[in-house]
């Protein structure tokens, strides 16, 4: 009640921010207008936010569109000729209006040959070329996912980015000013290093919305490895491998209970 009585309508108040600059004793004509003093018990005033506060807050909300994610997937398969099905994932990529980054097939017998495929295919098309791969497949061992938020990132090279071409242009108009030899040659480093940061921003920028637009996926294909024993199916390979993953298993599991008893002592205790 005090802040808002009339007897002292010029002074500043405390929570209130005034421009650098400014006489902080010279009366604002606002106030001197009379109802902007307005509060309420307690110091807390009453009356709005300004409204660039606002829609300062709502801009900065609205840059942000949509988010930036960055999706990898990994499968691992069985089929009887891991060669022809690589093949097959090739044409798989191109008609999907993707590409292959890397492919190799290893092994020379069918039973034991090896290969991997890996691919760009475009976002929207990830999970369809998922379901392709899965239907090539005789057996499907393994099917991950990865998603990867890189919305902050994205939005941070951006604000350097732009803060680095004010930079530039700042410079070039200090640069149309400049008489001397010396301040020619100063400007003219400064500028050349700030465009060095405008390029290397740029390309990180566009590698990261190329990761976004393309998503990754990486197939290893493995062939059937069945050997003929007293009229029975055989599987070494696999069944070791499903036994070993198992164990892993198992043994991380276990690790975990002896983490959670160990931090569970003290109230064990109590």
């Amino acid at each position: 009640m005090w802040r808002s009585s009339p007897l002292l309508p010029f002074w500043p108040r405390r929570d209130r921010v005034r421009p650098v600059g400014v006489d902080y004793l010279t009366p604002s004509p606002k106030l001197v207008a009379g109802s902007s003093m307005r509060g309420v018990i307690g110091g807390v005033g009453g009356n709005p936010p300004p409204p660039a506060l606002r829609n300062s807050n709502s801009n900065a909300s609205s840059e942000i569109t949509e988010r930036q994610v960055i999706r990898t997937g990994s499968i691992e398969i069985i089929v009887s000729d891991p060669l022809q099905t690589a093949e097959q994932l090739r044409t798989l990529a191109v008609n999907f209006s993707g590409f292959v980054v890397s492919s190799s097939v290893n092994g020379s017998d069918e039973g034991t040959r090896f290969a991997q495929v890996s691919m760009r295919i475009p976002a929207e098309h990830f999970d369809e070329a998922r379901a392709e791969v899965r239907k090539i497949a005789k057996t499907v061992e393994q099917d991950t996912i990865e998603a990867h938020d890189v919305t902050r990132e994205s939005v941070n090279q951006e604000a350097a980015l732009r803060n680095a071409r004010g930079e530039e242009a700042q410079y070039l108009a200090i640069l149309k000013r400049a008489a001397a030899v010396k301040d020619v040659l100063e400007v003219s480093s400064r500028l050349a290093e700030v465009r060095g940061r405008i390029d290397e921003l740029e390309g990180d920028l566009q590698l990261l919305h190329h990761q976004v637009e393309m998503s990754l996926l990486t197939i290893a294909i493995r062939g059937i490895a069945v050997a003929q024993a007293f009229g029975l199916h055989w599987r070494p390979l696999y069944e070791a491998k499903a036994s070993l993953r198992g164990a892993l298993g198992g043994m991380t599991e276990y690790a975990d209970d002896m983490v959670a008893l160990f931090l569970n002592l003290p109230v064990i205790a109590i």
